[in-house]
């Protein structure tokens, strides 16, 4: 056991012996609010799915470092990323904005705009500490993710030793606690932590490459179309580049992806475990989430991600997680990860009317007591798609349904099962895998959900800017950040 789970269990002990010794007619609990000014620690696991993690329901033992985290914090059920894809998802994570608002869309290598203010700015001008440790290029210092760090370490750009892999999780760790020194102990920080090993292709290392092959869960029966005279294909097919080990059987590329999750979660735990020994946990709100993620084969799509808003690739994990603060739980009202800048914020010691930053809303209130479950806002909102114009899907879902729009014809082939039918809806409690749209059945859902979608698409955005910082500068893509982003797929 850890000092972090041994502070939450002297905090239960010190509970108990007050009722039953001290002062038996008065409840213990913990704080009524999070210690103002609290170290933040932000873990994002690219491509990770909600439902491949055991504590999601997960059948196989996928993380049990980060159930750990899960049953002893405060575990989201129901959460939707606002695009499917790095670049816009963290565009939206850091600034609390929707990317229909921030013009951060479809696709990555996007410079950020100078004007809107990023989570880190905010957090140094309250006198936090700035650290980052990335994995993914979509997320390079090129496209201006580093706006408010005082270290931002791309790992790509480390050169690392013969056969290890500088994007591995085994090296991001290594790049963290080189970073270390340069925490400032005598104020707060903020350390993001990007990891990057479920991502495509599915080559978690050594002995983690065979973890799940052929185990009670594995089923070899779906074959995988494969057209070797192109590259890559993500619908239907998949390409020459995407075969692994010559195989065409589904589950072989699903126990891949999920060795990828297990390898991940095992050096979470060395890097947890490292920081509490730093003395680095104390006092800090541990925040784990992914920026989207990953279809394996459901809908037709194979292994990847941003094309299509389906829940496979929406849904995330979020776990925030503060021993002897947050009392066990779960929440099962929606979420948008644009919550999470304001969360931090407040966490800070920021006042914020009505606890909203920008477009997110914080959730402190549905942290400590989870007070303010019951009232959280009853909808969530997502756009995905490769289609341009403004044409792509957008989304709306409270705690049963889903509805998505798709305007442009190839889109709605597959989200509607129909060209030029606009709307899917479908029922997540009933039909999680959302294989039938019940747009036709249910027209007073659809009715409903659409008329939430107008106002939201209808509601304008006066941006907190820098007026003195506009555009987004003139900074080059680096060859390295090039080569990385096409070894990933996103360029060509």
């Amino acid at each position: 056991m850890n000092s972090t789970s041994r502070r939450f269990v002297q905090h239960l002990v010190l509970c108990s012996l007050t009722l039953l010794v001290l002062v038996p007619f008065i409840a213990c609990s913990p704080p009524t609010e999070i210690p103002a000014r609290s170290n933040i620690l932000l873990i994002t696991i690219d491509t990770l799915r909600a439902d491949h993690l055991s504590s999601y329901g997960y059948p196989r033992q996928t993380s049990p470092v980060i159930d750990r985290l899960a049953n002893e914090g405060v575990r989201f059920d129901q959460v939707s990323v606002q695009w499917p894809k790095t670049g816009p998802s963290f565009a939206s994570i850091f600034t609390a904005t929707y990317p229909k608002n921030n013009g951060i869309v479809r696709k990555v290598g996007i410079p950020l705009p100078l004007e809107f203010r990023m989570l880190a700015e905010e957090l140094r001008a309250q006198g936090y500490g700035t650290h980052a440790v990335v994995a993914n290029g979509a997320v390079s210092a090129d496209f201006y993710f580093d706006q408010g760090f005082d270290s931002y370490v791309e790992s790509w750009r480390v050169e690392e030793e013969p056969g290890l892999d500088p994007t591995g999780a085994e090296a991001v760790n290594r790049r963290v606690k080189e970073i270390l020194p340069k925490i400032d102990r005598q104020r707060p920080f903020f350390l993001w932590v990007h990891y990057l090993d479920p991502h495509f292709p599915y080559t978690p290392p050594g002995e983690w490459a065979d973890r799940f092959q052929n185990d009670e869960w594995f089923d070899p029966s779906t074959k995988l179309l494969i057209d070797r005279s192109k590259n890559k294909i993500d619908m239907v097919k998949i390409g020459a580049s995407q075969v692994l080990d010559g195989r065409d059987d589904l589950a072989f590329y699903v126990a891949r992806y999920d060795a990828e999750i297990a390898y991940n979660d095992a050096k979470l735990g060395e890097l947890l475990e490292h920081l509490d020994d730093e003395g680095l946990m104390k006092n800090t709100l541990t925040a784990l989430t992914s920026d989207h993620g990953e279809s394996l084969g459901e809908h037709y799509y194979n292994f990847d991600h941003g094309r299509f808003g389906f829940q496979t690739c929406v849904r995330v994990p979020l776990i925030l997680h503060y021993p002897g603060v947050f009392l066990p739980r779960v929440d099962e009202n929606p979420v948008e990860l644009i919550d999470l800048a304001p969360t931090f914020l407040e966490v800070a010691g920021v006042e914020l009317a009505e606890g909203r930053w920008m477009q997110g809303t914080s959730l402190s209130s549905r942290l400590v007591d989870g007070s303010g479950s019951e009232s959280a806002a009853a909808f969530a909102f997502s756009e995905a798609g490769y289609a341009q114009d403004e044409k792509w899907q957008r989304i709306v879902r409270d705690r049963r349904y889903k509805l998505v729009e798709s305007r442009e014809g190839g889109e709605q082939r597959w989200m509607t099962g129909e060209v030029g039918k606009r709307f899917a809806l479908y029922d997540l409690e009933n039909d999680p895998e959302e294989t039938k749209n019940l747009a036709d059945e249910r027209p007073e859902e659809l009715d409903r959900l659409r008329k939430v979608l107008r106002r939201w698409l209808r509601e304008d955005f006066d941006a907190l800017v820098d007026t003195d910082a506009t555009g987004a500068g003139g900074r080059e893509m680096g060859e390295d950040t090039r080569e990385q982003l096409k070894a990933l797929g996103y360029l060509n």
